[in-house]
């Protein structure tokens, strides 16, 4: 696996940026302004906690990954997201990117809900780490296929792909012992999930997602000179060919392609 093949294989060197994955930081910080000025009101709404499901408080089961305790609870989650989800979005297109988050925040809550009401029911937690931890089990399920060890260390040690999420889950409980690790568990249940295709039956059809784009027809023209919209009938072809991995030459990508039986996201 060569890592300094990551960069160029998300297409860093791209001079426009994918509209999703620009909009969701800026969105967010503002609301982590718009929660600094107003004594964290923000985090008091969304803030997701294991009760939240079943006293059927939609706010905090969808939109608790907008919110963040501050500044660099919000840095070190973008940072994180970002070149993830701009791997995804040029992929699978900037509405079905939109729904897939929604999917993964409230597949998430249901797991932490479930996870958090034995273990830890009065905790609450927010922010996009969880959505995070959900891309990278995506991705390590998907990169399995392709370069089964993700480390090796000397003969004896290596780090299968497919548990890179849980070693990276293991790492930041070290450095944050304050983040939530039932809510990083969840995240990584979730992409799992999505790698699974278990979520596909909850897309919606694809004439709802061009109904979508439509409506945003107006909006989508003027940020085009700022950033990039990837859209659905584009993204529908790319979707349904087998899955390009993230690391590996070119070569190698084509013969991973060709050899691969694995399922791409969207396709039965």
């Amino acid at each position: 696996m060569d890592f300094r093949q990551f960069p160029q294989t998300l297409s860093s060197v791209d001079r426009l940026q994918p509209a999703l994955t620009v909009g969701l930081p800026v969105f967010t910080f503002v609301l982590v302004l718009i929660d600094f000025v107003s004594g964290n009101a923000v985090s008091n709404a969304f803030a997701l906690y294991a009760g939240a499901i079943f006293k059927l408080e939609l706010n905090r089961i969808s939109m608790y990954p907008l919110a963040h305790t501050g500044i660099f609870h919000w840095f070190i989650n973008v940072v994180s997201l970002s070149p993830l989800l701009a791997r995804f979005e040029k992929v699978h297109g900037t509405v079905y990117t939109g729904i897939t988050l929604n999917l993964l925040a409230v597949s998430t809550a249901l797991i932490y809900s479930l996870l958090a009401g034995i273990l830890s029911p009065s905790t609450r937690v927010e922010g996009l780490s969880a959505i995070c931890f959900s891309f990278l089990e995506f991705y390590a399920l998907k990169e399995q296929a392709y370069f089964p060890i993700a480390f090796q260390w000397g003969d004896r040690y290596r780090l299968p792909t497919k548990y890179t999420a849980f070693m990276a889950l293991i790492i930041t409980f070290i450095l944050v012992p304050n983040s939530s690790f039932l809510g990083h568990l969840a995240g990584i249940g979730s992409g799992y999930l999505l790698a699974e295709n278990y979520l596909k039956i909850l897309y919606p059809p694809r004439k709802v997602v061009l109904f979508i784009e439509d409506k945003l027809e107006s909006l989508i023209a003027k940020l085009s000179p700022i950033v990039v919209y990837y859209r659905e009938n584009s993204a529908a072809d790319t979707r349904t060919v087998a899955y390009v991995p993230l690391f590996g030459s070119d070569a190698e990508a084509s013969s991973a392609r060709f050899e691969s039986s694995g399922h791409v996201l969207g396709t039965s």
